[in-house]
C-alpha cells in the first residue's frame, strides 16, 4: 500500500505497550507504515508484539545497544532512520493511546488545509489507569511564537506524541534537539519546524498522553530536577538567540519567568544552594530571574502563613 506516513514507535517499557500499539493497529485508515523500534529493552517486547498478530505494515526492529538512557534524541533519530522516506513522520510512544480515527483525520486535514509542516492533535492527559487528568486544547492555527506563548505561560500542555511533521522540515532543522532527558525538546522541535508555516491543530481526533510515573515528566529521583533545569536553560538560550522570535512573545522576560516556574515545580528535589545556582545561571539572560524567584518565595510564605492560622 502506498503511504506518505511513517508512524515511529520507540519502545522500551512493557506496562502499556499492548494498548499503545493496538491503538495504532486499529486505525480506521491504514495508509501508514508503523516502525516499532526496541531500544535494547531488558523485557521481551518482541513476544508482546508477536501476540498482537500485526499486519504487514507493522515492522519490528530491536537495537542491540540502548541509546535512550543516554540520549532520547539519539534514540528517536535512529528510529526515524529506520523509515523508508515517507513524507510525514509521527513519533509515537509505548504508553500513549491514539483515537482510532487519528490517521484518517490527519489525511483529511492535510487535504483541506495545505501548506503546514506540523499537524497536531489536541490531547487528553490521563493517569496510569486511563482516567482523565486534563484536556489540552489549542487554537486551530497558531504560529510558532503563538505556540510558545501558550506553552511558556502554562496555558496548555503539549507532548512529543501529538504531532505529525514534515520530513523535509525535520531534515532542514537538523533533527531532534538533543536536550538532557529530552526535557522541553518537543517545544523546541515544534517551534523550529513550524517557524515558516505555523501549526495546524486537528480537532476531530485526540491522543491520550499517559502520566504514569514511568515517563520522564513524572521522574523525581535524585538530581533529575537539576538535569531538567539544565535542559530548560538550553531551551531558553536558544529562544534568546532568535531576536525575531523573542520579539513576538508576550514579553522578553517570558522565557525566564517560565524557567522560574519550572524551578518552582522541581525545587523539592533540590537544595537551597542548587536553587540559587540555578537562578544565577539563568540571570545571564535576564536579571528579572531573581525578581521572579523571590516573588515565588514571597507568595509561598504568604500561603504558609495563612495556613498556620488554622
Amino acid at each position: 500500500m502506498s503511504t506518505d506516513l511513517a508512524i515511529v514507535i520507540p519502545v522500551y517499557k512493557k506496562e502499556y505497550l499492548t494498548a499503545a500499539v493496538q491503538s495504532i493497529q486499529h486505525q480506521t485508515n491504514q495508509r501508514f507504515t508503523a516502525y516499532i523500534c526496541d531500544d535494547a529493552s531488558p523485557y521481551d517486547l518482541e513476544s508482546v508484539i508477536n501476540k498482537l498478530h500485526l499486519p504487514e505494515n507493522f515492522l519490528y526492529h530491536r537495537f542491540s545497544v540502548n541509546a535512550g538512557q543516554k540520549s532520547l534524541a539519539t534514540q528517536w533519530g535512529r528510529c526515524v532512520a529506520q523509515t523508508k522516506g515517507e513524507k510525514w513522520i509521527w513519533l509515537f510512544s509505548d504508553d500513549d493511546i491514539a483515537d482510532k480515527n487519528c490517521v484518517a483525520a490527519f489525511y483529511e486535514a492535510k487535504k483541506n488545509n495545505t501548506g503546514y509542516d506540523v499537524y497536531r492533535f489536541n490531547t487528553n492527559k490521563i493517569d496510569e489507569s486511563g482516567n482523565l487528568i486534563k484536556e489540552n486544547v489549542f487554537p486551530r492555527h497558531v504560529s510558532s511564537a503563538g505556540f510558545l506563548n501558550i506553552k511558556l505561560n502554562y496555558l496548555q500542555e503539549s507532548y512529543i506524541v501529538e504531532s505529525i511533521f514534515s520530513r523535509e522540515a525535520f531534515n532542514r532543522i537538523g533533527g531532534f534537539p538533543d536536550l538532557p532527558l529530552a526535557w522541553a525538546a518537543d517545544d523546541m522541535l515544534w517551534t523550529k519546524i513550524a517557524s515558516d508555516t505555523g501549526i495546524f491543530t486537528i480537532q476531530s481526533a485526540r491522543v491520550s498522553w499517559r502520566y504514569s510515573g514511568l515517563n520522564i515528566s513524572s521522574r523525581k529521583e535524585n538530581k533529575t530536577g537539576i538535569i531538567k533545569l539544565k535542559a530548560s536553560r538550553q531551551f531558553i538560550r536558544w529562544i534568546y538567540s532568535k531576536p525575531q522570535l523573542l520579539s513576538k512573545l508576550d514579553s522578553k522576560d517570558l522565557p525566564v519567568k517560565w524557567y522560574i516556574r519550572q524551578l518552582k515545580n522541581l525545587r523539592k528535589e533540590m537544595s537551597l544552594f542548587e536553587q540559587l545556582s540555578a537562578v544565577t545561571k539563568v540571570s545571564r539572560f535576564s536579571m528579572r530571574g531573581w525578581y521572579y524567584y523571590f516573588q515565588m518565595l514571597k507568595n509561598e510564605s504568604k500561603i504558609i502563613g495563612w495556613l498556620k492560622k488554622f
